[in-house]
């Protein structure tokens, strides 16, 4: 062995029985010898990265030390056996593995006999620290209770004996052999819904983010239950007994080994950073275990991008292979147990008991065109349980004849279109050519997404799965009941004709990210390429590669843009051009929120994207060329809600005394609904001198709005500050803020948008009754507002390194400087922002806050301390370091919090 290497750890057992004899105690024996043995399989595995050697060894260590310690305790060779079961029982444990243990006794009498010492045992154990899990039980127990639970008797299979009486282990393996309980099929048929359970619990946000080693979809548990199946049902259970009996492949055979070595690795690495049983891929520890394991950053990409792209794909290929191993069990048990079901479907293949299978295997290598028809068959049958294992491994072993002159054959390119525009199976098949390796050889520029990872908060999906993910929501439109959640989308869904145009669009969209640049226009080259390609119709190219290049239009206007503003809707209905290209966009828009991630599309965002759509569409309604006028509308608005209030008792006086407060601005920004409200609000308030603070919904429909929150006060210099401040400490996330102030009474006019901490309007009466009094309270005297939190920043947004970027601009129509922030998001940074404003006497006249994952990208509007647009170089700059100082101090500090 190479010099350089550690040795690997060892025990002396001669000499462990002897130290035991001589010490009153074993404790102070046993615990420098795992503390030794752990750090030296640590420095072993940070130098070799053997982590299946080491986790054998830590196993064969630990018998060591169980049996001298049982010995050493005086318990008996006869009646009484130490087994070791579950992973222990397969001979493998990572550093903080559960040391699972079953303590067998003959009968009850035996239990009573040795009950006390039994408990001495593992007592001991316990207070030397090992991490013990153990039972005591007869062995009729054993029987009873293993034949009703599945876990119980998947532990009993993997049993062995570590000190005591071997017979009661031979005993123990006849009466739970599978002539007894749980025969080889029942077996199966428990372990592979077992499986399909767990892949469904797993399937949610946080185990994409921070995937379990153990127990998502294509992980260690996958691989565990294909060799129990084959334990269960040949009587040994190795990867090589499955290669032996014909059920894989010495491909297959290679590559679940490699898997499992892998994901061994990142599993010690896991236990070794993390100091405990942890088998949640941290976003804490990703970063550390990806350098571990030597995967550099790069031009491209991050390392951890890297290492997580590797962990994903090799998910993918396990999923694959367990899949398709299971399905041979399946199928072997089904022909061993009644007749074949034959349905003939062509010349070439059949339905075999509902799967497809090919008559010929070689057809693939004879007919490679069959690599794409062979799912254009599948989407004619959606009743179709699968593809035969057979037919999946001959697709698999000619998948390389998918080559340059295969994607340009127009009759090839027919056969795609075919299966994009199947009415009832299409993301079924699509997927399924994902999962077999097709569709990445087919479309090389979807490959390269396969596994990819952004790491970050934000994108908590593969940039593939994200892809289905907007096909599936796109059907779900179509087919599902999500009237009420979407109703524009669901309407508009069944308006397009070609609903291949929006799969396709959802396929490439962000097939650029696999290569450096802008991922939209990227996107929208290799769009061009394929539509060329597969000759689409010149309208339907201009779609796809304009919704390509165009995916993120509505979201980033929905951020910048005023939706009441006629000016700001003129322009951006421009950029759109007509009718169908928004409904087309808006289609695309929402799918790509909600399949980017969940928390995503809240409430507020679905009643701006909604607005957004209302307000473009009646401008293009009224004509490119016939824009609306900005007093035009500001006149409508302050008519409609002049009668409404004159309606409801308010004097003409009254009414145009409180709207002398806020200047013309306030009837554009606040609309109709609002301005009756706030104008009401105002009067019942009085010549109270306390803050007026007043709460409701934004919206009544299910499914979208948020709380609004009117301010009505004498302005005062910390006001901004001291409101965020308070909004924070009441966990509301503020969504949008509209801040002005009266030139003649110096009053502040603020909205504030918010959400609670769940992104849903705030709801319960007795909540907003005690916002409105926290806020009304803290207002009263803004100047003296709480210390900027200290909130503890969670967990996983310490993990990200944010630059913080400010950048100022003057807008000449609104006469108003733009300055926007991005930087990492933490608690308190509105309140941070304020004290900065404050201190440099800027007027805040707005904001719009957009966080994403563990980056917030806010826009502020304001003026300078004399009411103007910021025009001074000099001051600008001052401004901006003092926010690029003040953003990152927070961060220092709250980081240490």
């Amino acid at each position: 062995m190479d010099n350089m290497v550690p040795a690997l750890p060892s025990i002396d057992s001669q000499k462990l029985l002897q130290d035991l004899q001589q010490s009153p105690s074993p404790i102070p024996v046993i615990k420098p010898i795992l503390a030794r043995i752990q750090e030296e399989a640590y420095a072993y595995f940070r130098a070799t990265l053997d982590a299946t050697l080491l986790v054998r060894r830590r196993a064969e260590l630990i018998d060591q030390i169980l049996h001298a310690l049982w010995h050493n305790a005086g318990l008996p060779e006869q009646d009484l056996a130490l087994l070791a079961v579950g992973g222990y029982g397969r001979g493998e444990l990572h550093p903080h593995s559960d040391i699972d243990v079953l303590l067998l006794c003959k009968d009850e009498d035996s239990i009573n006999r040795y009950g006390e010492q039994l408990q001495g045992f593992i007592t001991l154990l316990w207070d030397i620290k090992l991490d013990v899990g153990h039972s005591v039980r007869t062995l009729d127990e054993c029987v009873t209770e293993a034949s009703k639970d599945l876990t119980i008797i998947t532990n009993m299979m993997e049993t062995r004996s570590l000190a005591g009486d071997d017979t009661l282990l031979q005993q123990l393996k006849a009466s739970t052999a599978p002539k007894c309980i749980w025969p080889a099929q029942s077996f199966f048929n428990a372990k592979w819904q077992e499986l399909q359970d767990r892949h469904d619990k797993h399937d949610d946000s946080e185990y994409n983010l921070e995937p379990n080693v153990k127990n998502s979809p294509g992980t260690l548990r996958d691989i565990q239950t294909v060799t129990w199946v084959t334990m269960r049902h040949f009587g040994e259970g190795s990867l090589s007994a499955l290669e032996e009996k014909g059920f894989l492949t010495p491909f297959e055979r290679e590559r679940l080994q490699s898997s499992l070595t892998f994901l061994w690795q990142v599993r010690y690495a896991l236990h070794m950073l993390a100091g405990r049983e942890e088998d949640r891929l941290l976003f804490d520890l990703q970063r550390e275990i990806a350098d571990l394991l030597g995967f550099h950053e790069d031009s491209q990409m991050l390392g951890v991008e890297r290492f997580m792209s590797r962990f994903y794909r090799n998910q993918l290929a396990t999923t694959e292979l367990t899949d398709l191993l299971l399905l041979h069990f399946n199928e072997d048990f089904i022909k061993a147990g009644k007749l074949c079901e034959v349905e003939t479907l062509n010349e070439y293949f059949v339905l075999s008991n509902g799967y497809l299978e090919a008559t010929d295997p070689d057809i693939f290598r004879r007919e490679p065109a069959w690599l794409l028809k062979v799912f254009l068959l599948m989407a004619q049958q959606p009743d179709a349980k699968g593809i035969h294992s057979n037919t999946i491994r001959a697709l698999r072993d000619q998948r390389g004849c998918i080559d340059d002159a295969f994607r340009n054959d127009p009759d090839n390119n027919r056969v795609f279109m075919q299966i994009l525009t199947n009415r009832s199976c299409v993301v079924r098949e699509l997927t399924r050519m994902m999962r077999y390796g097709i569709l990445g050889q087919y479309i090389p520029e979807f490959g390269h997404i396969i596994g990819l990872m952004e790491h970050d908060l934000l994108h908590i999906y593969t940039v593939d799965e994200h892809s289905f993910r907007m096909m599936r929501f796109l059907r779900q439109l179509r087919f599902g009941d999500v009237r009420e959640r979407y109703p524009i989308a669901s309407r508009l869904i069944h308006r397009v004709q070609k609903k291949e145009i929006l799969y396709l669009t959802a396929l490439l969209h962000d097939t650029g990210k696999s290569v450096e640049g802008d991922h939209t226009v990227n996107s929208g080259e290799i769009a061009a390429a394929f539509c060329r390609q597969h000759n689409l119709r010149p309208t339907d190219s201009h779609m796809v590669v304009w919704l390509c290049e165009n995916h993120l239009l509505m979201s980033n206007a929905c951020q910048r843009l005023d939706l009441n503003n006629p000016e700001d809707i003129h322009m951006f209905a421009q950029e759109v051009g007509d009718q169908h290209h928004l409904e087309m966009l808006f289609l695309i828009s929402v799918a790509d929120t909600v399949s980017t991630n969940p928390k995503l599309w809240t409430s507020w965002r679905a009643e701006q994207m909604r607005a957004l759509f209302r307000n473009t569409q009646d401008a293009l309604r009224r004509g490119l060329g016939n824009p609306k006028n900005k007093e035009d509308v500001i006149a409508e608005v302050q008519q409609e809600a002049m009668e409404q209030l004159l309606a409801q008792g308010l004097s003409k006086e009254e009414i145009l005394a409180i709207w002398g407060t806020p200047g013309d601005d306030y009837f554009l920004r606040e609309g109709t609904d609002n301005i009756i409200w706030q104008t009401l609000a105002i009067h019942q308030h009085g010549q109270s001198a306390k803050p007026l603070v007043s709460i409701r919904q934004t919206s009544d429909q299910e499914f979208e709005g948020a709380t609004q929150i009117f301010i009505f006060m004498k302005d005062q210099l910390n006001l901004f500050a001291a409101t965020t401040a308070t909004l924070d400490q009441l966990n509301l996330n503020i969504q949008d803020a509209r801040i002005m102030t009266s030139e003649t009474e110096q009053n502040a006019v603020d909205t504030y948008i918010v959400l609670d901490e769940n992104n849903r309007p705030i709801e319960d009466p007795q909540r907003i009754r005690q916002i409105r009094e926290t806020l009304t309270e803290a207002l009263s005297d803004p100047e003296d507002f709480s210390t900027i939190i200290q909130r503890r920043t969670p967990r996983a947004l310490k993990q990200f390194q944010v630059e913080t970027r400010v950048s100022m601009s003057n807008d000449p129509v609104m006469q108003r400087t733009v300055l926007e922030v991005v930087a990492a998001d933490r608690p308190g940074l509105l309140a941070r922002m304020g004290a900065i404003f404050a201190e440099f006497g800027a007027q805040m006249q707005g904001a719009k806050i957009l966080t994403e994952g563990e980056q917030v990208s806010d826009i502020f509007f304001i003026l300078d301390e004399n009411g103007n647009p910021y025009s001074d170089a000099e001051e600008c700059q001052r401004l901006k370091d003092a926010i690029l100082q003040g953003l990152e101090e927070q961060v220092e500090a709250q980081s240490a919090v």
